[in-house]
């Protein structure tokens, strides 16, 4: 949706057919998830247990077909016209149907997928938010960014993007988004490397007085509801910008202090 660039539709800046093409292109993301996680999944999972369960009952009537001698012959030949029979056919699916050896796996699928979607969409929003709008973090105009340096690009992605602390274990499960000052510095880095950077990162702020917005996750997802509602509501002020950074060069148990000795 934020490709769709609101602002430029409203003012009519931007052609009707590219917009139209770039909705059908959600839609058709959209399409393609919610048949995977509602329709399909949830349909192999049914059609699965279903077939365990057919095999369960197949096992149990192999156990009866071994049995050896005259009468198990006839309890055999009994069994196979048996099974072949409409009424047989119609108890198995009966007896399917009570076991809800389709309905539930399905149903519990369905529940499971839709309860992931929404735990992740929650997580994700949060860990995105607390990298890009603590209203610690600065911002910048585009005029501001034209013709910058090289150096100035550094400065601005520094001081526009913030950290949350946190151990091994969070920056894990944040995908190593928790230092999003790193990640904006160096894009194309592996983000499993920036957990051994950020302290240098760190140092060269304190060495040079640069701010560096770092903070545990509570913090920073409050400071992130404050910035949405001071641009939500009239008249909110701009909050004071940190100054230079002050605090330790290491801050999460997975980083060592030794890695600053090569900068």
């Amino acid at each position: 949706m934020h490709d769709l660039d609101l602002t430029a539709i409203r003012a009519g800046e931007k052609d009707h057919k590219q917009v139209l093409k770039e909705l059908r292109g959600i839609a058709g993301k959209a399409r393609t998830q919610i048949v995977k996680d509602y329709i399909a999944w949830p349909l192999i999972s049914g059609v699965v247990m279903t077939a365990a369960e057919l095999a369960a009952m197949g096992l149990s009537g192999a156990r009866e077909s071994r049995r050896r001698g005259p009468v198990a012959r006839v309890k055999r030949k009994l069994i196979r016209r048996a099974i072949m029979s409409p009424p047989v056919q119609r108890r198995v699916l009966k007896h399917l149907v009570e076991r809800r050896s389709f309905r539930e796996p399905f149903k519990r699928t369905l529940i499971a997928n839709a309860t992931a979607n929404v735990i992740r969409n929650v997580w994700s929003y949060a860990i995105i938010f607390c990298g890009h709008f603590p209203d610690q973090t600065y911002t910048f105009t585009e005029e501001e960014a034209k013709d910058e340096s090289r150096g100035a690009w550094y400065v601005r992605q520094l001081t526009g993007a913030a950290n949350i602390d946190g151990g091994p274990m969070f920056h894990v499960i944040s995908g190593n988004l928790g230092y999003q000052v790193e990640h904006h510095l160096f894009p194309d880095m592996p983000s499993t490397r920036y957990g051994e950077i950020a302290p240098k990162v760190r140092e060269l702020c304190e060495r040079y007085d640069l701010p560096y917005n770092s903070g545990p996750f509570h913090q920073q997802l409050g400071m992130v509801q404050r910035t949405i509602v001071r641009l939500a509501l009239p008249g909110g002020k701009a909050r004071p910008k940190p100054g230079p950074y002050r605090g330790p060069a290491v801050r999460g148990s997975g980083e060592h202090e030794d890695a600053i000795a090569s900068t």
